[in-house]
């Protein structure tokens, strides 16, 4: 009696062609690896963009390719242009820097708050440690002046590094204008896709993720767009030396979901210090009316109809997305984490039947 293959339903030829589309699927993704992290950042604009588009559209008389254009040229102006600005001054941060070494040098720092000692824990070393600065000022500075070589250097690199940064970005505005053209039918596709993917209870996965999307990139990336906005302009007036370089660290504490006066308080100090007092003033009220507290209008007003994402996601997110993809991820982390949980969340909301639960269905 003739013995029962363990695969009788698996044929060499079946075999074959598995092997044959994950060798082409394989070769696909090596293909377009330099081109994923820009390709991804389109698709996120397209996707964010899309309502815009769509009213651009409709006031056109239902023309495709002028509404493209002009949300093509808005993102120019609001991401491009203004990193491009930045990595043309990061070269100018050195020569900053070392001259900020040498005027310090000339200052003597006041004393010391009477409240800093009072400080559980910490009070009495920064009380140490601000005497010992104020006894020897420049052989602080002194100690410093590897740090900052470290720095000029640091910043030089980065140059090169958002120089790449904006060409994805160019690249990924150019390729989002072209999504928008040909929307409908790739929204169809896409749809189409996941529902033989997983099932008509993922036919609403689609606009679950978009709305996840467009929750991240208006209420986070936006809003953090808008304070750097206002952090840059209160230090170009307040002529603080490197002023894009510092919003473009102001736009990463911001994504990051962090407090932005860990730039825009230092350098008002040293404005103040400095011997520019009115200057001083203007920034920390610019800092405090404006800069720090447009987060708490723009951000409810921004996020409207997407899941509330932790702030730990935002946070891992940006970190992650800086590492992996450079300065284009700081859009990308987040956004794809934000998509993760909510897919996640989605999943977990179903039962063994697969149908949604009403409590836990993401709205």
């Amino acid at each position: 009696m003739a013995r029962r293959s363990a695969f009788p339903n698996i044929s060499i030829i079946s075999v074959s062609r598995i092997a044959c589309v994950a060798l082409l699927v394989l070769a696909c993704l090596k293909v377009i690896q330099p081109f994923l992290g820009a390709l991804t950042w389109a698709a996120i604009i397209a996707i964010s963009a899309w309502p815009v588009y769509c009213r651009l559209r409709k006031r056109l008389g239902g023309r495709k390719k002028i509404p493209a254009l002009l949300v093509v040229l808005a993102l120019s102006l609001a991401l491009a242009i203004p990193i491009g600005l930045m990595g043309m001054t990061l070269a100018d941060t050195i020569p900053s820097l070392t001259s900020l070494a040498h005027d310090l040098a000339g200052f003597r720092l006041p004393d010391a708050p009477a409240s800093l000692q009072t400080l559980p824990l910490i009070g009495e070393s920064l009380l140490k440690f601000w005497q010992g600065v104020q006894t020897d000022l420049p052989g602080f500075i002194d100690k410093m002046q590897p740090i900052v070589n470290k720095v000029g250097m640091w910043a030089l690199s980065s140059g090169a590094t958002i120089g790449l940064s904006l060409l994805e970005i160019a690249l990924a505005i150019v390729v989002a204008g072209l999504l928008l053209i040909n929307g409908d039918n790739l929204w169809e596709t896409v749809e189409r896709g996941i529902v033989k993917l997983g099932g008509a209870p993922a036919g609403e996965l689609p606009e679950v993720i978009a709305r996840t999307i467009r929750s991240v990139t208006t209420g986070v990336v936006g809003t953090a767009l808008a304070q750097t906005f206002l952090c840059v302009i209160g230090l170009l007036i307040a002529r603080v030396p490197g002023a894009l370089v510092l919003g473009f660290v102001c736009f990463v504490v911001a994504v990051a979901q962090l407090p932005t006066l860990i730039v825009w308080l230092p350098a008002a100090a040293w404005v103040l210090y400095s011997g520019h007092t009115g200057l001083g003033v203007f920034l920390l009220v610019w800092g405090f009316l404006l800069v720090n507290t447009i987060d708490n209008v723009l951000k409810p007003l921004l996020i409207s109809q997407g899941a509330q994402m932790p702030l730990s996601v935002i946070f891992i997110g940006v970190i992650g997305g800086l590492i992996a993809w450079g300065v284009i991820g700081l859009f990308i982390g987040p956004t794809l984490l934000a998509v993760g949980l909510t897919l996640l969340r989605h999943w977990l909301a179903q039962d063994d039947n697969g149908e949604d639960d009403a409590a836990g269905c993401p709205r």
